[in-house]
């Protein structure tokens, strides 16, 4: 098995008024306290955050978008400075939604990357394939163009950046997400995803060195389940995951994150 810490991330996007998302924390967080062999996150709205980081410190907070600009003129961004004064500790960055809906592009996507990381925040920078793409067998050429213009447009040269001050921790972390498997049920199975997930990482060892490439941690996000949680945790390349609707239900998703912590 990997050495590598998992981290699972629920994803709750245009979901949850103040009310629910603190009826949410005070059941979840107190059920995944005691898992000490992960690392356990929830993205929440803009809105949301400043009621909850403070309140609830069991997890770690993340926005879902995050500006690579320290300020200005860009309606309805946040920037590192505003995330840090609420205490949240890293963001998503080019969710499939923003890449289709939003207008987000590889070198946007690597810009705020580099924000993040500049900062000293985590960035969770997500990449993967449409079904067109799948069936046409282009999911490689799909990752590698994602891959190579997000990271070429971070700007960076020395990737030891990316694995920040704690080892098991780095601020850095890839998500693999098949935008066919996003909210449709159908999940990739464990074997497809950890061909990705390998791939991914065959890709960061000829770009950033064997070192970066085997430290880096890259989450599967696609319709993960109690029931197929123990298979995609199994794969040597998985590293956690980044959970949309299964993250929608406290005890659920408590349920689902104990159980990938056993595989930990």
């Amino acid at each position: 098995m990997t050495s590598r810490r998992k981290i699972f991330v629920g994803n709750w996007k245009m979901n949850k008024t103040p009310q629910e998302a603190q009826a949410f924390c005070e059941t979840f967080v107190p059920a995944v306290n005691g898992l000490n062999n992960v690392d356990v996150g929830l993205a929440a709205s803009a809105l949301l955050l400043p009621g909850l980081t403070t309140r609830f410190r069991g997890v770690q907070w993340f926005a879902q978008n995050c500006h690579w600009a320290a300020s200005g003129a860009f309606t309805g961004e946040v920037s590192t400075s505003m995330l840090k004064a609420t205490d949240v500790g890293g963001s998503l960055v080019a969710h499939s939604e923003r890449r289709q809906m939003c207008g987000e592009t590889n070198a946007s996507a690597g810009q705020r990357v580099a924000a993040l990381l500049g900062a000293g925040l985590q960035a969770i920078l997500c990449v993967g394939e449409t079904l067109a793409e799948r069936d046409a067998g282009r999911w490689q050429d799909v990752l590698r163009t994602q891959l190579s213009e997000g990271f070429a447009a971070t700007g960076i040269k020395h990737w030891s950046a990316a694995l920040g001050s704690d080892p098991s921790r780095p601020l850095l972390t890839l998500a693999y997400e098949p935008v066919w498997a996003i909210g449709t049920g159908r999940a990739a199975t464990s074997a497809q995803a950890q061909e990705a997930h390998a791939f991914i990482r065959s890709w960061l060892k000829e770009s950033l060195g064997s070192d970066i490439a085997h430290r880096l941690r890259i989450q599967y996000g696609g319709s993960v389940t109690l029931q197929n949680v123990d298979e995609l945790m199994g794969m040597p390349d998985i590293d956690g995951a980044l959970v949309g609707g299964a993250s929608l239900k406290a005890d659920d998703f408590a349920q689902l994150v104990a159980r990938g912590a056993r595989i930990a």
